[in-house]
């Protein structure tokens, strides 16, 4: 089931004191990140000193209590603690009590002596009062008992503030009302977040997860590259007790309910189509397979310590993959796939002395997908016996995150007021892209119904219908991190530095076959009409087919290049211990970022970007059981490695015209008579780019302000409460541009010759304010021309974002046998930009922060509304109840508003000769005309909703007492089988025709499914 390599692999690296030495490991962003705090207030003269036991490893710190009778230990591994009070040699109390990753947990003392315990099964009803981050934390036992997914995106989706990303994007979620690419990853401080798209992150084996602290809003300076959230992971250790494990679950196929068929929408245009079967998915198959084990303990007691895990994750799934007119049925109708997932973790913890302590991790997520396609006929059901093409990929388009990671991180207590942790690291994904039956000078053919004239062929024998990413591209990540704490009097001071440099080579993709014959037809042949980059003229009297509107155009597009970045920071942070029960914290961070084009050049680069945060909490009544906080903070966000492919490297993206007469076995056109020249909406006809003038001088970074303020109520042992307000706001972002004329309208007003000018392609810059590029009217490469241009010039109103959010919250902390909490959040996420990513787009636009969304001032018009991201009402529910020793029951919920619908098409107001080549037809805020000249405004959201988000998973688990550590357990997810409609299409034109897939459902939610599982864990 597993690979013996990988086996092999994680035991080697895990155990051997060689491979400790040998292999270089990456960075963490914060030396809080995998390690928590232990605080506590102790009467005047009770105590002069505070000893902490891990119950674990027996590891042994003391901190001394200082004149006010506070205390604080920083940076412990997480776990539970023996935490003793004493008074010279006395012990004055003891309690125990569970660290969790970044958080501080209160050691509270018996008023007479003894000990206190504290079920660590379930949470504690008293508050963190010395923190104001927002989020949720969840512990491996937490996890173990909730009806999710074993990955990471199901614990986001627990958390409030936090929605699904687009469907059609393979990986992120939205945090705040942020895009999906604006989050970090981290597995022990390391930084997991995919470098190229930033979508999305490595993951490790589920059980391998000690705890997952998702927070969504209100860090710290530590924390830098985000401006939505943040996930940490932090992982198992061994301890002194030598434990090992095994687990087996299936989600057979015949426990699944069938998938809703999608249908075109009916629009009252197209007759051959509107509310017939699109796409049959109720004869889709999916099944899933896991098999997990670990093993941890003491290799020296109370001093090396090892835990390794395996996973592997078999998913197969049979189903129809061509729509029902689509042209390429019999070669790719029907897919057959199989995605093998081998993750394996392995850790070494080595406890050099109680003040000293070196942990190396090494992560593997190594995803592998075959797939197989065969014909498929839509009358008879019919699927092909014969393969006709087949891919094998590794880290491909199914699954472009993982890779491998090395992890190294010294923590050393200097002094009971020094802390010093270092870190040093690197991490790689070689992505691996094998087809077979493949024609790569085969081009493809699309033709909608509308668009097919009658008794031709429109059969393509291209059966590759994607964009073809390099076989053998690769993504690393190099870094380097230091943190120093230092605590004097009623402070606590933070600083640290890092720096990253990341590469993508060979990243990008192809068009399958080399080029893409696209057909289409206007709706009056005796009219010009606008395409991307020109215009194509009067069809009529081009021949019998153009004359009633038909034509073709030849695609052809590649982004296959190199890219680099490099990423620094430094911060600095005063914990300041106001009274005892207040806590100012204040910190600034300083973050620089660059992108390199594929020779290295550097053609954008932030030196010196601001990020000041300040936040303060007030413990009411003095005994965590009531505080008030609140954050004020600025948050920067870098850019991924990606923008380079098209942005700054040799891209092409060219459209060319034709009339025809007719089509041939593979239905490419015959009888062609060229329409127009060679076209680009965006000048990219794969030439060199100069690094000088593809980005704006001195831009400001992407950054957003957030403010919040709440309270949290421990009301009594059975019950917590509490409320939040948040706001954020979008200041300043960065996108690409491509409107040359603003640029020729310059050199006339200035009187600059541009006999010798190659034309602008695009260039990043900070939509909605003057920017400042420098232009090559000379051709020369070295003679340049500094050119300002106001926000007027330029055309655009300013990028706003803005996200508020009300959440209130209900918890029942674990006692008499069940944990549960409830969320409710009341929010709006509105503006005229998402962010680095743009989900109104049919497919996820995949040029993360170089989206269309600036590309020329005309498509902003009516952009500001509600964004793809809210959710007017969320209400999240989980938890479980312990009905017996044997039976555990276990609960989520989730119930939310639908996503904003929008409606975009052809703006009849860019049709002068002007506009010709400049805007994007079927892009714009414009709608429901007859033609595109005829739309009329549209605003961004105002097209209503979709339906209610409406999910319940249940599971059940017996764990017998005649067979300790034998646990078999039933979840079932969606149980009422809502399968409900995530995206559907908003693009309402093709030029000036109308779409004949315009509202149609892309993706709903998953069918009912079950897992049965069987879990063995012993302790020795």
């Amino acid at each position: 089931m597993l690979r013996k390599t990988v086996l092999v692999r994680a035991l080697a690296l895990a155990f051997s004191a060689g491979a400790m030495s040998a292999m270089v490991v990456a960075p963490v962003m914060a030396q809080s990140n995998a390690a928590g705090s232990i605080f506590g207030k102790v009467g005047s003269g009770t105590g002069d000193t505070v000893v902490l036991q891990n119950n674990g490893t027996n590891q042994t710190r003391s901190t001394a209590v200082d004149a006010n009778g506070s205390f604080r230990a920083t940076s412990l591994p997480i776990g539970t603690y023996t935490v003793t009070l004493k008074k010279g040699e006395s012990v004055v109390g003891t309690t125990s009590l569970e660290v969790l990753a970044g958080q501080g947990v209160e050691a509270i003392f018996p008023a007479a002596g003894g000990v206190q315990a504290v079920q660590v099964t379930g949470r504690r009803n008293r508050i963190d009062i010395s923190s104001s981050t927002n989020g949720a934390t969840f512990t491996a036992r937490e996890l173990d008992k909730l009806p999710i997914a074993r990955n990471v995106d199901a614990i986001v989706q627990l958390s409030p503030n936090t929605t699904r990303g687009d469907p059609t994007y393979p990986a992120g979620a939205s945090f705040g009302g942020g895009g999906a690419s604006e989050n970090a990853y981290y597995i022990n401080g390391f930084p997991v977040t995919n470098p190229l798209s930033q979508l999305g992150a490595m993951e490790l084996p589920f059980g391998a997860i000690a705890q997952a602290q998702v927070l969504t809003g209100g860090y710290g300076v530590e924390f830098g590259r985000s401006v939505g959230g943040v996930v940490n992971v932090t992982t198992k250790s061994g301890t002194n007790t030598w434990e090992a494990g095994a687990l087996v679950s299936i989600a057979p196929k015949s426990l699944r309910a069938k998938s809703r068929d999608m249908y075109y929408a009916n629009t009252g245009v197209f007759p051959q189509t509107d509310g017939t079967l699109r796409i049959r998915r109720e004869d889709n198959e999916f099944e899933q397979k896991q098999y997990s084990a670990y093993v941890g303990g003491p290799l020296i007691k109370d001093t090396l310590f090892g835990f390794v895990a395996l996973e592997q994750t078999r998913a197969e799934s049979n189903g129809v993959f061509g729509g029902r007119t689509a042209l390429t049925n019999g070669d790719n109708g029907w897919r057959d796939y199989k995605t093998t997932t081998e993750r394996y973790y392995g850790k070494l913890d080595w406890n050099i002395s109680d003040n000293h302590r070196i942990e190396f991790t090494t992560i593997g997520d190594l995803p592998e997908t075959n797939t197989q396609f065969r014909s498929y006929d839509y009358a008879t059901r019919a699927v092909g016996s014969k393969v006709n093409s087949s891919t094998h990929e590794e880290y491909g388009p199914f699954n472009p995150n993982g890779g491998e990671a090395n992890i190294l991180r010294y923590v050393g207590n200097i002094s009971d007021n020094l802390t010093v942790t270092a870190l040093y690291g690197k991490s790689r994904a070689k992505h691996i892209y094998e087809p077979t039956g493949y024609d790569p000078t085969l081009a493809q053919v699309s033709a909608a119904k509308a668009d097919q004239a009658p008794g031709l062929n429109y059969t393509g024998g291209q059966p590759f219908s994607t964009n073809q990413p390099v076989n053998g591209s690769t993504d690393r990540v190099t870094s380097k991190r230091l943190d120093l704490e230092y605590k004097i009097g009623n402070h606590t001071l933070r600083a640290g530095l890092d720096n990253n440099k990341m590469s993508s080579a060979d990243a990008g993709d192809a068009l399958a076959g080399g080029a893409l014959w696209l057909y289409g037809k206007t709706p009056d042949a005796t009219k010009p009409f606008d395409v991307p980059g020109g215009q194509v003229g009067a069809l009529a009297g081009k021949g019998p087919l153009a004359s009633q509107g038909f034509y073709v155009s030849r695609v052809l597009s590649s982004t296959v290049s190199n890219a680099f970045a490099g990423q620094d920071a430094q911060y600095i942070e005063d914990r300041w211990q106001v009274t005892k029960d207040v806590l100012l914290t204040a910190g600034l961070r300083r973050e620089g970022f660059y992108n390199a084009n594929q020779d290295g050049t550097k053609y954008i680069e932030m030196k010196n970007q601001y990020a000041p945060r300040v936040a303060a909490v007030w413990d009411v009544n003095g005994d965590a059981s009531f505080k008030v906080f609140g954050s004020a903070g600025r948050y920067t966000l870098q850019m991924p490695t990606v923008i380079a492919l098209r942005g700054a490297n040799g891209s092409l993206n060219t459209n060319q015209y034709y009339a025809y007469t007719g089509t041939d076995a593979h239905g490419a056109p015959t009888g062609l008579t060229q329409l127009t020249d060679v076209l680009s909406a965006n000048n990219e006809f794969g030439q060199a780019k100069d690094p000088k003038t593809v980005a704006a001088l001195d831009m400001k970074p992407s950054y957003q302000d957030e403010l919040t303020l709440g309270f949290e109520k421990a009301y009594n042992p059975s019950l917590n409460f509490g409320a939040k307000v948040t706001y954020r706001t979008l200041k300043s972002t960065i996108d690409d541009f491509c409107d040359g004329r603003v640029f020729a309208k310059y050199a006339k007003r200035n009187g600059i010759d541009t006999s010798n000018y190659g034309g602008f392609n695009c260039a990043s810059f900070n939509p909605g304010e003057a920017n400042d590029f420098l232009v090559d009217f000379a051709g020369t490469q070295s003679n340049y021309t500094r050119v300002h241009l106001t926000k007027e010039d330029l055309g655009f109103d300013k990028a706003k974002r803005t996200y508020a959010a009300l959440d209130v919250f209900a918890e029942h902390p674990y006692r008499n046998g069940w944990y549960g909490k409830i969320n409710y959040t009341l929010s709006r996420s509105s503006g005229n930009t998402e962010g680095q990513t743009l989900s109104d787009t049919t497919t996820g636009q995949a040029d993360v922060a170089a989206t269309q969304t600036w590309d020329y001032a005309a498509l902003m018009r009516y952009a500001d509304g509600r964004l793809p991201n809210d959710r007017k009402h969320q209400i999240k529910a989980y938890g479980f109840y312990d009905v017996t020793p044997e039976w555990t029951l276990g609960a989520a919920a989730l119930l939310a508003s639908g996503r904003p619908r929008s409606c975009v098409g052809t703006n009849p107001n860019t049709q002068s000769a002007d506009d010709v080549g400049f805007n994007y037809q079927s892009a714009s805020h414009y709608c429901f005309g007859a033609t595109g000249n005829q739309n009329v405004v549209s605003p961004r959201g105002t097209v209503g909703n979709l339906p209610w988000d409406k999910n319940l998973d249940l599971n059940v688990s017996y764990k017998p007492a005649y067979v300790p550590g034998l646990a078999v357990k039933l979840d079932i997810f969606n149980v009422f089988d809502t399968q409900t409609t995530q995206k559907v299409v908003e693009r309402y034109n093709t030029n000036q025709a109308r779409y004949a897939l315009y509202e149609s459902v892309l993706s709903y939610t998953a069918p009912r499914s079950m897992k049965l599982t069987a879990e063995f864990n012993k302790k020795f």
